[in-house]
């Protein structure tokens, strides 16, 4: 049996020693969490060679080490955790509302929602859409500003699969319900999420825009007929 409390505190001195010519994210993300001042490629690599050396290990002790990592609410320990849980099918088979909820009462930036969002919340939905892709619209509509964000990025999941036009009417109606929400980046998110939806889903997205082109912001309104257009969102080719 793996002891949880001895492994993180493995995963915690391996990034304390990866931080000896730190860089500051704070001025970037916006945090007042603890950092050790990894780059987000190193927590990928740490995040990747851990699975290749317990490649057996079981999915609800996966879980829980990443729980246990979040809960440190260190930056560089939350986003292991969230790749940990992320990577493993049976690991994040076991994430639901009741962590999400938790896991976001300890964000307060963009980047720490958006490795939830984008590396645990999203693959978690894609692998069963139609039992948690109503966890997205709950998040959407909780008052923690970051807890929507996580609603919404988390959208891109589907929006990179095949069947995203299946989909695509559930993730515009999270939209619009954020659509005039200023807060946690959300503006941007929906720029995210749209453009996410472009490859499989390309016609949906530009009648959308077009018909709601008052209601969403400027910004999402820009990127994504720039992305249409050109293949990239600043409208450069």
């Amino acid at each position: 049996m793996m002891d949880l409390a001895a492994e993180a505190r493995r995963i915690s001195l391996l990034l304390r020693g990866l931080s000896s010519t730190p860089v500051d994210p704070s001025p970037i993300i916006r945090t007042t969490l603890p950092f050790y001042g990894v780059s987000v490629g190193e927590l990928r690599k740490i995040a990747g060679g851990w699975h290749r050396e317990h490649p057996d290990t079981d999915p609800r002790l996966v879980a829980a080490l990443a729980d246990l990592l979040w809960s440190r609410s260190i930056r560089e320990e939350m986003v292991v955790g969230a790749l940990l849980h992320g990577r493993d099918a049976g690991s994040r088979s076991r994430f639901g509302l009741r962590t999400a909820d938790r896991w976001c009462r300890s964000v307060d930036n963009w980047e720490t929602s958006d490795a939830m969002a984008a590396w645990l919340t999203a693959p978690a939905v894609v692998d069963d859409p139609r039992r948690r892709f109503p966890m997205l619209e709950t998040l959407a509509g909780r008052r923690n500003p970051w807890a929507r964000r996580v609603g919404l990025v988390a959208c891109i999941g589907t929006g990179r699969t095949p069947d995203a036009a299946v989909w695509w009417p559930r993730v515009t109606g999270i939209i619009l319900r954020l659509a005039g929400d200023r807060e946690a980046s959300i503006p941007k998110a929906i720029s995210w999420v749209l453009r996410a939806h472009i490859s499989h889903a390309a016609p949906l997205v530009a009648d959308f825009v077009d018909a709601h082109v008052a209601d969403l912001p400027a910004i999402a309104v820009r990127e994504t007929r720039n992305k249409l257009r050109t293949g990239t969102k600043s409208g450069r080719r």
